[in-house]
């Protein structure tokens, strides 16, 4: 019998980082269950069915939720960070309504592969709590998530993971990069608190001095990281383009393919050179981005905050001399965390095939 998943996260905002974690959590769940009936929360419905060839319903129609929600087995909540307090009061109560919405309607519920926090706010602390220890199944993407929702009172077992987007690796993709004339080298930044731009540019002036380099600009999220791009790209002294990617994350993913080093502020662009085995220098504004590279110590982090021109291209010279080996190291990486958003989405399934028939 056809069985009935609904999934709800940041979709249909040209975001391509949780354009990507759709992608992921999707295309694992359909390879290995061929008979799922997939629909997606979106704020763009008709380019989410199309992108992802699934059912897709506006996420502010109550009605049209809880008409999807009332056939669903089961509920995935995930992936991103849904659950946080930073950006404003709604994202906590918001999604997590969803999941009471689903359980009113018997359906099984499970927190895909996410990370959580930060929750300042202690009334977001509890509302999380309380909620997410009435899942069928909680799966976080890194440990800071998992210890964060032990300390406000998540009594559940919770499963360590990893994020979907890893499930798009394909090493055939992968071959032996062709030699070029010139370096290129990829860059993703976004509008944040911190001035760090001026900082970057110097950095990159710095390195490229003796280089024959090609500097690429990927705004990640569309109508939010063009103009701080621009910012930088003005201030570049070696050529640079700013690249306009596909919506759809797989041949976004692609795009990245000919790229010699990155070096990225946004998770997911780290996560997209990651998955092209590129050796990047990631520029961290957020805990998530030290999770993320907790595991890949040969490769270089250094805080927005703490941008010095000096050490980001030591760094950077470090990662050039060095990128053919890197790129062996980012291999087995990969692999074991291919392996993992696996496992993970068997789990899935093992609840979905639990469902009443």
């Amino acid at each position: 019998m056809m069985k009935n998943i609904v999934i709800s996260g940041y979709y249909g905002f040209n975001n391509l980082g949780d354009e990507a974690v759709l992608a992921g959590i999707t295309s694992l769940l359909k390879k290995k269950n061929k008979d799922l009936k997939i629909t997606v929360l979106s704020a763009s419905p008709a380019e989410t069915a199309k992108l992802y060839n699934v059912k897709a319903v506006n996420r502010s129609s109550i009605i049209k939720i809880l008409s999807v929600l009332a056939e669903a087995d089961l509920f995935i909540s995930g992936g991103g960070s849904l659950l946080q307090d930073v950006t404003g009061n709604f994202s906590v109560p918001y999604y997590l309504g969803f999941a009471w919405l689903a359980k009113m309607q018997g359906t099984k519920t499970i927190y895909y592969a996410q990370g959580a926090g930060p929750l300042n706010k202690k009334w977001s602390q509890r509302l999380t709590a309380l909620t997410l220890n009435r899942f069928n199944l909680l799966g976080v993407r890194d440990q800071e998530s998992k210890r964060l929702l032990r300390d406000i009172g998540v009594k559940r077992d919770i499963k360590l993971t990893v994020d979907p987007v890893f499930a798009l690796y394909d090493p055939l993709h992968n071959n032996r990069q062709k030699i070029k004339g010139k370096v290129e080298i990829g860059i993703s930044v976004r509008p944040w608190s911190v001035d760090y731009i001026d900082q970057l540019a110097a950095a990159l002036n710095k390195f490229s001095q003796s280089k024959n380099i090609k500097f690429i600009l990927f705004p990640m999220h569309q109508g939010s990281d063009e103009g701080i791009s621009k910012q930088l790209k003005n201030r570049l002294e070696a050529e640079s383009e700013i690249f306009e990617l596909s919506a759809a994350p797989e041949k976004a993913l692609k795009e990245f393919s000919q790229l010699d080093l990155f070096i990225g502020v946004r998770l997911h662009s780290l996560i997209f050179a990651l998955l092209n085995q590129i050796p990047l220098l990631a520029l961290s504004y957020d805990p998530k981005i030290e999770g993320l590279m907790s595991e890949l110590d040969y490769l270089p982090l250094m805080k927005l905050e703490a941008l010095e021109v000096e050490t980001a291209v030591e760094k950077l010279e470090y990662i050039f001399s060095e990128r053919y080996t890197l790129r062996k190291k980012i291999k087995g990486f990969l692999l074991k965390k291919r392996s993992e958003a696996e496992k993970f989405a068997e789990l899935v399934l093992e609840e979905v095939d639990s469902c009443g028939s």
